[in-house]
């Protein structure tokens, strides 16, 4: 008969499936399966407030574990520029579900580039929209679907509304609910949106140049 061997024991050999967390591997995997972001942060209602996330102390105790588990089923374990999130890049082809990977990202762009714009129309800070004491509103969304340019980009993007949009960043960790008719964007949210402005700004400034 052969002795059991655990090859976790052996000298130089580091098993990183034993120091990550099992259950919460699998509940990150369902969250990226599904084209959500982990974020930081994460507002809990029943404490009114934002919290550290799990999901994300998991990812960075466990690092060199999750990218490697990522980039073996083709993808890139990434860190957006101000550390608020992670999400998936794809690294190969995947064919459909490439396609389905991108159209969603492009559709979030989307949506926060509509609550953006919703938030300079009325002249506030667009931080505040992460902000429970600002957020979004029932008033916010009403507002909205009666623009029919808005409305009409939300149908093009699949959309019924402005609180269907609400709840497909919901869906994906960009939006929390923060009370019975409040909403606020997360700091993923607002980290892509800074990301959109100065990108906005560099090809203005780009075009101004080239006159």
């Amino acid at each position: 008969m052969y002795a059991n061997h655990d090859k976790s024991s052996d000298v130089g050999t580091i098993n990183t499936f034993f120091a990550a967390n099992a259950n919460l591997s699998k509940q990150i995997y369902r969250a990226f399966y599904s084209n959500s972001v982990i974020n930081k942060q994460e507002y809990i209602e029943a404490k009114a407030s934002f919290v550290e996330s799990n999901f994300y102390n998991e990812l960075i105790v466990n690092l060199e574990h999750y990218e490697q588990l990522y980039l073996h089923l083709g993808f890139q374990l990434a860190h957006d520029e101000s550390g608020e999130y992670f999400y998936l890049k794809p690294t190969v082809e995947l064919g459909d579900e490439e396609d389905e990977f991108d159209e969603s990202s492009l559709k979030i762009m989307a949506v926060l580039t509509i609550f953006t714009r919703l938030a300079t129309k009325r002249a506030q800070a667009i931080s505040l929209l992460s902000e429970p004491v600002q957020g979004v509103s029932p008033s916010d969304l009403d507002a909205l679907d009666e623009d029919e340019k808005t409305l009409n980009i939300l149908k093009s993007l699949k959309l019924k509304s402005a609180l269907d949009a609400l709840d497909f960043l919901k869906k994906r960790g960009f939006a929390f609910k923060v009370g019975p008719k409040r909403h606020v964007l997360s700091k993923g949210a607002m980290a892509m949106i800074n990301t959109l402005l100065e990108r906005q700004k560099a090809l203005n400034d780009e075009g101004l140049s080239g006159q």
